[in-house]
């Protein structure tokens, strides 16, 4: 980084919150990236937008504004179109110091949060108009819902298992009389190797109680 370029971007208020962002994304990763600048960036806002769930679009422009995006604001919505625009300084100031900033991972945010709201897929693209705002077109298609993956079903699925509770109070079943002595069962074998299905079999402790007297 050249000396004029340090001084370009520490000239302003918020200068260590800028600093950091412009040189990671603005100066780093196009230096990393490329080409693949944009498609990665897209993908990893989509990414991020899974690690920070939001419920309704005023809480996503809260967090744009915590995170220093810039200012978020829904300029118009259709049926399965929204169109929202990126303002403030940060986003005045990048377009004035670099050529060609990168937002994509603005809108792989949007793209994200919105499919996570409307649970149907959605696509998003950001474009910098005459280098004076930033406008994130959001296209949904309410024909390509979002599905439950597998192991988030798994999960649900094991939260609540259905095992029929067992009574306390419940009386132990009767034992059948048998004609030759019965072999105790140890009592160091290990009770966790009892299925879920054999637990209903298993004595009360009132019948162990009068085993141990017999």
């Amino acid at each position: 980084m050249t000396q004029s370029l340090y001084t370009q971007l520490t000239d302003t208020p918020q200068t260590a919150t800028y600093l950091a962002q412009a040189t990671l994304r603005d100066i780093l990763l196009p230096l990393i990236l490329g080409d693949e600048t944009e498609g990665i960036s897209y993908w990893a806002g989509k990414q991020l937008a899974t690690k920070f769930p939001l419920e309704s679009i005023a809480d996503l422009s809260q967090f744009f504004e915590q995170i220093n995006f810039g200012q978020l604001s829904l300029k118009k919505q259709k049926k399965n179109q929204y169109f929202f625009e990126l303002t403030g300084p940060i986003i005045t100031k990048r377009l004035a110091d670099f050529k060609t900033p990168d937002f994509q991972l603005e809108a792989g945010f949007i793209a994200q949060t919105l499919e996570q709201q409307l649970q149907v897929t959605a696509e998003a693209k950001a474009t910098v108009e005459n280098k004076k705002r930033v406008t994130i077109f959001v296209q949904t298609d309410t024909n390509d819902p979002i599905e439950i993956p597998l192991e988030t079903e798994a999960m649900v699925t094991m939260q609540s298992p259905e095992v029929t509770p067992i009574s306390p109070t419940e009386p132990a079943e009767p034992v059948t009389p048998v004609t030759t002595e019965p072999t105790p069962e140890p009592e160091h074998e290990p009770v966790a190797k009892a299925s879920f299905s054999s637990v209903a079999n298993l004595p009360s402790r009132q019948e162990l109680h009068r085993r141990k007297k017999h």
